[in-house]
């Protein structure tokens, strides 16, 4: 399944502020329901290819993509990819990426990339992509 990313909109058919019903309708599939971390206050989301997070109103807040997801930025796949690659493409569009040993969060464009070794293995592929709303990591 194709993923574009639309800064602080969204990916693909999933928008930031649907409801889990809106997300599992736009998408033809039902989500299985978990914690991802234990002190999370919301149920998270998972399908086969992400998980959709949810805050305490109940909309989407961010969604976390992986493999089997082709996920798409400016006509760009990223997972994949080596992270590398991927950083220097994006860095055309955000100056100010907030690198780090795993990857990078790109706050001007709402979303960022997970390469678990980004800092000592660069040219390891992307694994993940978070597209997030704004103030997400605030």
């Amino acid at each position: 399944m194709e993923f574009n990313i639309m800064p602080y909109i969204g990916v693909g058919k999933i928008h930031l502020g649907m409801t889990s019903d809106e997300v599992q309708t736009a998408l033809n599939s039902k989500a299985e329901k978990f914690r991802k971390f234990d002190d999370d206050e919301c149920e998270t989301d998972s399908f086969e290819w992400c998980h959709v997070f949810y805050k305490k109103s109940g909309v989407c807040e961010a969604i976390e993509l992986f493999a089997p997801a082709f996920v798409i930025f400016n006509g760009e796949y990223l997972i994949g990819k080596s992270f590398s690659k991927v950083k220097d493409f994006v860095s055309q569009f955000d100056e100010k990426l907030q690198i780090d040993e795993s990857g990078f969060t790109s706050l001007k464009l709402g979303f960022g990339v997970y390469a678990p070794f980004a800092e000592s293995e660069p040219l390891e592929p992307v694994e993940g992509v978070i597209v997030f709303e704004k103030d997400y990591y605030n």
